[in-house]
Formats: C-alpha cells, structure tokens, sequence
C-alpha cells in the first residue's frame, strides 16, 4: 500500500513538473516586471495559453480586428508595457487564424479576467483574489503560488473551455494513447454482442450503439427494427456458442401441470366477494 502511494505521488509530482516546464524561462524574462500580485497571475494565464494552447501573443491593446499579415504571426513572450495600467490588462492573441482578447480589470480585492472570441463573441469570466492565492513575488513558482496546480485548473475550466473549442497538448495526446488502446483491445475483437459482419446465412448483425450496448427491445415499437423483437435477448446463434440464449414466455390455455401457464391468482374474485355496487 505504501509503495503504490509512493508511486502515485511521484507520478503526480512529475506530471507537474512537466506541466509548468517553461515557466521559469518565462518568468525570468518579466521577473523585473512584476511588480503586484495580479501581474503574476496574468502571467500565468499567458504561460497556459501559449504553452498548453498553441495560442500567440500579438501584443497589447483590445483592437477586435485581426489583419493577415498578423494571423501568422505571434510570441509566446509577454509583450512590452504588458502590466503599465495598474487597473487593467489588455493582452491580443492569436490561435488557428483566430484573434482572442485577454482581458482583465482589477477591483479592490479581486482580478476579473475575460477572454474573448472575437469570430463567434463567446466571452469567459474568472474571478480570483490575489492577496489571497500568491504569498511570494519571487521565487520557485509553488512558493509564490502554493495553489499553482488548483489554480490552472481553474483557469482551463472557467477561462478556456466555454470560449476555445481546440484541445490541449496533453489532451490530443491522452486522447491519442486511449484510441490506440481500444483499437488493440482483444476481447473487443471477439465479443459476439459487438461483431458488425455476417456471420452466417440468415444472419443480421445489432446496430452498433454507444458504449457498445446491442438495441434490446425496440422490436416492442417497430417490428422492422434490427436487433430482434423486443421479447428476446441478444444472443449468439451458432452452434454451442456462450451467452444467454432467447426468453421463452409460455403460452396457451390455463393449465395447472405446466410451469408458467396456471391461472393467475390476481384475476380472482377476493373472498367472500358480492356483487354489491354501494360496498
């Protein structure tokens, strides 16, 4: 027990290790720069975007239009006079020919930070207090930020999701790694309930469905359907095959001596019933 969470720990402190690499490059580019705890912050929404997101810095300013000679264009570095307005942050970023507003507005005790669509006006909002969540100006990034990891989470939910349709870099990937692991999965390959081809005269397949689920019961709706009557399970017709086989529900006239066919105690008269209308 020890040893496995020894072991996921360390996986866990090396993704994020792997996660914020980069940062300290970044950081010491505009380490002379900042000068309150929002601009940390803000820097750190950059890391993530163009680190993470592909996306491009163009500059500062909230100009809506993007000219081609710009859509190409773009740093991964924060521009100069990035934080000169102690009240607000103006940031323009470009991603698949598409220009983004990075904006945020100081208040007393919060950052509000927005990031704009400007194709399809889709706009985010996160609100976070810097007093609260940045300790150090200087430093190893986890001593500044000691919730560095719940922040970025945050930010990738609240910021990026509702706006930016794109994936990650780590999301392509694991996304990528989950594909190539069910396409080599064997028992996929042999489970009769998900096997699309024929496999005998006579015989037709179950539509495929979601989660790998055969349509059971829809014979009960439309006796055109795929997939069998509604009274039957799905099951393998060749020969000596595994599986469940079909439901046989019994049927004919009453008979005490046959299993399933006695009358039904429900359909009797209770006791000592009358015909009384006014009981």
């Amino acid at each position: 027990m020890e040893s496995s969470t020894s072991s996921a720990a360390a996986g866990a402190k090396s993704g994020m290790v792997e996660f914020f690499y980069g940062w300290d490059l970044l950081y010491k580019t505009v380490n002379s720069d900042v000068h309150k705890k929002a601009d940390l912050l803000i820097a750190l929404v950059h890391f993530v975007l163009t680190k993470h997101y592909s996306f491009r810095c163009l500059g500062i300013g909230d100009d809506k239009t993007l000219p081609e000679e710009e859509a190409e264009s773009g740093s991964e570095l924060l521009p100069d006079d990035w934080n000169s307005d102690d009240a607000k942050f103006s940031l323009r970023y470009v991603n698949n020919k598409t220009l983004y507003l990075l904006l945020g507005h100081m208040t007393e005790d919060a950052l509000l930070i927005n990031l704009l669509d400007t194709n399809t006006k889709k706009v985010s909002n996160i609100c976070i207090e810097p007093e609260n969540l940045v300790i150090e100006l200087k430093g190893p990034l986890t001593n500044m930020i000691p919730t560095v990891s719940e922040i970025v989470d945050r930010f990738r939910k609240e910021l990026l999701e509702p706006v930016f349709s794109g994936n990650s870099k780590e999301q392509t990937t694991q996304t990528t790694s989950n594909t190539n692991t069910n396409t080599n999965n064997p028992a996929r390959d042999i489970d009769p309930l998900r096997v699309t081809e024929p496999r005998g005269p006579g015989f037709m397949p179950f539509e495929p469905r979601p989660f790998g689920f055969p349509e059971v019961g829809r014979g009960d709706l439309d006796p055109l359907a795929r997939g069998g009557p509604g009274n039957l399970f799905p099951f393998d017709p060749r020969p000596n095959a595994p599986g469940v086989r079909p439901r046989f529900d019994p049927f004919g006239p009453p008979d005490r001596n046959i299993l399933g066919r006695g009358p039904n105690p429900d359909h009797f008269r209770p006791p000592n019933w009358e015909p009384d209308y006014y009981m």
